[in-house]
């Protein structure tokens, strides 16, 4: 009777795991099993009862994991709990376009080798390939990396 009461509150654990993140609930679902098997044995010795309750158990764990992804997820509760759409973007604007490669601007602050530089009208986020550079020094930009401009002295 024990091994059955291990049985369904393994279940309800994995279970609960379709509806509450972090994959703890499942794991402690599949180590239930175990224990569960460990009082097969303890009440009906062998080898047999213990394999027959881990194999039977694990393979309605295995259905019950399929009817949540697949029935759960069309059902109105489902609906609720699961994302079923994505969100297009991006989490940072892009720091420049490809035009700016290769032209000069000013350094507005001191970079070292972080700063702020300016290339026409706009200002940018920069990092010095040649290391602590003076405000107001002219700098040329190679590459956009990593949210900013690498310039070098021009």
């Amino acid at each position: 009777m024990e091994v059955i009461g291990v049985l369904c509150l393994c279940y309800l654990l994995i279970g609960l795991e379709a509806i509450v993140p972090g994959g703890v609930l499942g794991v402690l679902g599949f180590l239930g099993l175990f224990f569960a098997a460990y009082l097969a044995q303890v009440e009906f010795g062998g080898w047999f009862a213990p394999s027959l309750t881990f194999l039977l158990g694990g393979l309605g764990a295995l259905i019950l994991v399929f009817m949540e992804f697949k029935w759960l997820s069309k059902s109105p509760l489902g609906r609720r709990l699961f994302i079923d759409r994505s969100i297009e973007g991006g989490s940072n604007k892009e720091v420049a376009t490809p035009e700016v490669l290769g032209k000069s601007g000013k350094t507005l602050t001191d970079l070292h080798p972080e700063g702020r530089i300016q290339v026409e009208q706009e200002v940018f986020d920069a990092v010095s390939e040649d290391g602590l550079i003076s405000k107001g020094t002219t700098v040329k930009v190679i590459s956009i990396e990593n949210f900013c401009l690498k310039v070098r002295i021009d």
